[in-house]
């Protein structure tokens, strides 16, 4: 068995998980290691743990923890309570595993995994302990200033009392944001060097497809087509990853301005026109005429533009996409609707978050960053506005963003 281990464990290193948001290749590798029936990766704050990352799991909303518990997760000296984390999630079943965690005396949280049938044997609890140690080293990068994010929080509402708690988390805190404002100003850097020749690629695959330069056979048509749906989509990407950057280091700004919310709508729509085409889908607008407000144009057009293209991928094809905005006396009321395939009630507050994806029909989900619905409400509330939605599986979304008036023209 450790022949085995030592021959598939290093496939942890080929894994990128900056491009698999659910962790599924994560749990796979460890999977071929072990064989177990379900897994769980849930981070730690002083009194709960937050599942983030599942396989087969059931559980979805986060779970209160006593202070002793906590504790014992904290203290790497300490073997963990795996029979006192088996009660609180109610798990009767034979085999069951549990590991912290952490990276250089920094704790994320811990790691479950589950089988049926029967126990896991001491080879297997050894491995278990070694893959722990690096899956929390994998996630380091991407979730690490996440977690301390949700320690301070935990400690700003009360929740961690000592000086010593406070003072290590501190610190912890402090280098995570010197690494983030390095990596966040990377990232503006190049999204904003990717965005002049992608802006040129689709400029001149429009003009090929009017016919600027000559007719063209039914191939090439379709060829330009594809480029152009591939670069709108990439530079829908590229301008996520640009907004998000700026929303985490805090230079983002509204630039207000008068807004024609029909003249808006008909812009993204008409931007989107190829990804509606490719679908044959139907967009049908019930708009008050003369909505007119102050807002911020370009954020609310981003807006606009994540949400419809969400629309857009979960929607079957030839089927249709309803917008519908209204005036009341204190907001603006923008409805976007589609048929496809819904989302279930647990997951309505998660597919916020950053880098959350559903997949479609069981599949794998498509080439996204994960960041446009996080964008979007974080977009709505410089606005003093909110988003909420309604849907249910198989019956379609209907996402809701009401924004107040600032003034009115």
């Amino acid at each position: 068995m450790f022949k085995n281990a030592v021959e598939k464990i290093n496939k942890f290193y080929d894994l990128d998980l900056s491009k698999n948001t659910h962790a599924d290749e994560m749990f796979d590798v460890l999977h071929e290691i072990i064989k177990f029936d379900s897994a769980a990766i849930f981070y730690l704050t002083p009194n709960r743990l937050s599942l983030e990352y599942g396989k087969n799991f059931e559980i979805f909303e986060d779970i209160k923890i006593s202070d002793k518990l906590s504790e014992n997760i904290y203290d790497e000296n300490q073997e963990i309570l795996s029979d006192e984390i088996k009660k609180i999630l109610n798990i009767s079943i034979p085999g069951f595993l549990c590991s912290r965690l952490s990276v250089k005396n920094a704790t994320l949280g811990i790691l479950i995994i589950e089988r049926k049938e029967n126990e896991f044997s001491f080879d297997e609890k050894l491995i278990f302990k070694t893959c722990a140690k690096i899956i929390a080293n994998l996630i380091k990068d991407l979730e690490l200033s996440k977690v301390l994010k949700m320690q301070v929080k935990a400690m700003e509402e009360g929740l961690i009392e000592t000086h010593q708690a406070y003072e290590t988390i501190k610190k912890q805190n402090k280098k995570i944001k010197s690494d983030e404002k390095l990596q966040n100003q990377f990232i503006a850097n190049i999204s904003h060097d990717l965005r002049t020749p992608l802006n040129s690629i689709i400029g001149f695959s429009e003009a090929l497809a009017g016919k600027l330069f000559g007719e063209l056979n039914s191939k090439q048509q379709e060829y330009i087509e594809d480029i152009r749906i591939s670069g709108i989509r990439l530079l829908g990407m590229i301008n996520e990853v640009l907004d998000i950057a700026k929303i985490e280091s805090h230079t983002i700004k509204l630039n207000c301005s008068i807004v024609n919310l029909n003249s808006l709508i008909d812009e993204v729509c008409n931007i989107l026109k190829p990804l509606l085409e490719k679908k044959h889908l139907q967009i049908t607008k019930k708009i008050d005429t003369d909505i007119i407000f102050t807002a911020d144009y370009t954020k609310l057009q981003q807006i606009l533009f994540n949400i419809l293209g969400n629309a857009i991928k979960f929607s079957d094809e030839n089927s249709e996409i309803k917008i519908e905005a209204y005036k009341t006396i204190k907001d603006i009321i923008i409805k976007i609707s589609d048929y496809g395939i819904g989302i279930e009630k647990k997951y309505h507050k998660k597919i916020f978050k950053k880098f959350f994806q559903i997949s479609k029909n069981n599949s794998s989900p498509e080439a996204s960053t994960g960041l446009g619905l996080t964008i979007a409400k974080e977009f709505i509330k410089l606005h003093n506005g909110q988003i909420t939605l309604e849907s249910e599986p198989n019956k379609g979304t209907t996402f809701i963003i009401s924004i107040p008036h600032i003034t009115e023209g």
